[in-house]
């Protein structure tokens, strides 16, 4: 059973936070209910570990889109007592995550998430809900091993 790097957009869509204030993403009413039920499972689920960095810069980005009203930071909380993984990260001069240069494309605010899953990529899978651009750089992080694991299509 793999250990999951959370997508922030995870947290949001499966708090039904999906508003301007919190974020551009648009799901309907059934995306939200597929990803809460994600949550759900995996808050449930004491045999899968939260991973977050040795920083602690996923949890700062998780506290800064949400607040503890939010089911999905609720959840963060909840693996954060029981199932806790951090791995190191290494941060350039501008706070995103170092990763080799043939993923240099990823998004920069994604990088902290792809940094740590290179870490053990058997292990640790990424999880998205709604940020498409996972799916733009699927390929290049197939190759390394890489996994992110979309809740919706």
């Amino acid at each position: 059973m793999a250990d999951h790097l959370v997508d922030t957009n995870v947290l949001i869509v499966g708090s039904a936070a999906v508003e301007p204030k919190y974020t551009d993403v648009s799901v309907d009413a059934d995306g939200i209910e597929v990803v809460f039920k994600w949550l759900a499972a995996f808050r449930d689920d004491a045999a899968r570990k939260l991973v977050l960095d040795d920083l602690w810069k996923i949890w700062d980005e998780y506290n800064h889109k949400l607040n503890g009203q939010h089911f999905g930071l609720q959840v963060v909380h909840h693996k954060l007592q029981a199932c806790l993984r951090t791995e190191p990260v290494q941060y350039d001069g501008n706070g995103y995550g170092v990763v080799p240069p043939a993923l240099s494309a990823v998004d920069s605010s994604d990088k902290k998430f792809v940094a740590a899953a290179l870490n053990d990529p058997t292990s640790i899978h990424i999880v998205n809900a709604a940020d498409s651009d996972w799916k733009q750089h699927q390929a290049v992080l197939q190759q390394h091993g890489v996994l992110v694991v979309e809740l919706l299509p």
